[in-house]
């Protein structure tokens, strides 16, 4: 059996960075180290940002860290010690070089998320550790003091820290099929609830589906009795809701059964109530239909008067105050019922995962098992979109390797 000093399980974002800080912390033997990987290195990595890749955020790492909730005390130290400037240092020393777009969002300016692999794949050569892929990891066990890795079909390994690094559940088309929570398991760790996460939504309003395309622009969604509201764009599609505002919400999704949409969030429902009131003399000879374009797209209003029953081809005057009212109240509050959210084929993310109680927020290290280390999507935290969880996998499996590669320096 061949022994190493640390073996990295999964060929991710976290995985390859937690690799890259041990050769940073290291700098010798690190032909000891074993990077396993099930399919092929980075494959997920290459989806994120569409495609392009957005690889980090501008925001300060205090204002990140509050894209995670309850999660961000737990996240500061890997944060820190791994920040956004750090992780686009790592490619620019290489000649990539980054655009920021919409929301302090970075991108390779080629657009092209190969690029940023190509780079980790180069940090990984340069190091010279050993690298298996399309090696599937069956078991990990603990025997005085070294964990046994079962590898299907080679021949078993051995490693004094193990950094688990596998994963969750979005996309299995990657390899991402929740190995690592079954290990973690087998360690005595707690797994929480998981779902998947920053996936659109399901819907079965026939009528809302054939919108497929329109956008609805800077509105504020939520959940019907849920204190959680998300600002930002909804694209209509043809199996429900997506888009930025909706994919953040979903991270939020209990089972609910409706969503309120406010549709006019820079107006307050008094005000907005006031505007129409005083329209109806300024403007009461337009129909109803024709006024709403200054709150709605074109296409929209029709559906929008058909699920408040509401004739729009009366004019604006003729309105009663119960109609006026009611056109107010959903404006500001408009109900679409959810029929849940979509699988984890097509899910960005896994929310949920190993608790993060049992895990030193200072070492990723397991508080159960010493030795034992977690990074990335495999951890209990979930962030919103905009590089927020690539920083999380990056930063958390920087920090990993740096800690498991302390004993050896």
């Amino acid at each position: 059996m061949k022994k190493y000093k640390i073996a990295i399980v999964g060929g991710g974002s976290a995985g390859m960075m937690a690799a890259i800080a041990i050769g940073k912390t290291l700098n010798h033997d690190l032909e000891e180290i074993v990077l396993i990987e099930k399919t092929i290195l980075g494959e997920k990595l290459l989806l994120t940002g569409g495609g392009k890749s957005n690889i980090a955020n501008s925001e300060d790492i205090k204002e990140q860290l509050l894209k995670f909730n309850e999660d961000k005390n737990f996240l500061k130290h890997s944060f820190y010690s791994f920040t956004n400037n750090d992780l686009l240092a790592i490619f620019k020393n290489k000649g990539l070089k980054f655009k920021e777009e919409k929301n302090g969002k970075y991108f390779p300016i080629n657009g092209d998320a190969n690029s940023v692999l190509k780079i980790l794949k180069e940090y990984l050569n340069e190091l010279e550790i050993d690298i298996k892929l399309n090696s599937y990891v069956k078991s990990i066990t603990k025997e005085n003091n070294e964990f046994n890795i079962k590898i299907k079909d080679k021949k078993s390994i051995s490693a004094s820290n193990i950094i688990l690094a596998t994963g969750g559940k979005s996309y299995p088309k990657t390899g991402s099929t929740g190995d690592g929570y079954k290990i973690a398991e087998n360690f005595r760790h707690t797994i929480t609830s998981i779902k998947p996460g920053l996936v659109p939504l399901k819907i079965n309003d026939i009528e809302l589906r054939k919108l497929s395309g329109i956008s609805l622009e800077d509105v504020e969604v939520s959940f019907k009795d849920d204190k959680n509201k998300v600002r930002g764009n909804i694209l209509i599609s043809h199996f429900g809701l997506s888009g930025p505002a909706i994919l953040d919400l979903s991270n939020f999704y209990n089972n609910n059964t409706a969503i309120l949409i406010d549709l006019i969030p820079n107006m307050s429902e008094i005000e907005l109530n006031k505007k129409i009131v005083d329209d109806l003399s300024s403007k009461g000879k337009i129909l109803v239909k024709n006024y709403l374009k200054i709150y709605l797209k074109n296409r929209f209003i029709d559906y929008f008067l058909k699920v408040i029953a509401i004739d729009g081809d009366k004019k604006l005057s003729n309105l009663s105050k119960k109609d006026r009212i009611k056109i107010v109240n959903n404006l500001k509050q408009l109900k679409i019922n959810v029929d849940g959210v979509m699988s984890y084929e097509i899910a960005m993310i896994t929310c949920g995962g190993i608790k993060t109680s049992e895990i030193n927020p200072k070492t990723m290290e397991s508080k159960l098992v010493p030795g034992l280390f977690f990074a990335g999507e495999l951890l209990e935290p979930s962030g919103l979109t905009g590089g927020y969880n690539l920083q999380m996998a990056f930063s958390t499996g920087f920090l990993a390797g740096k800690s498991a590669a302390k004993p050896f320096k």
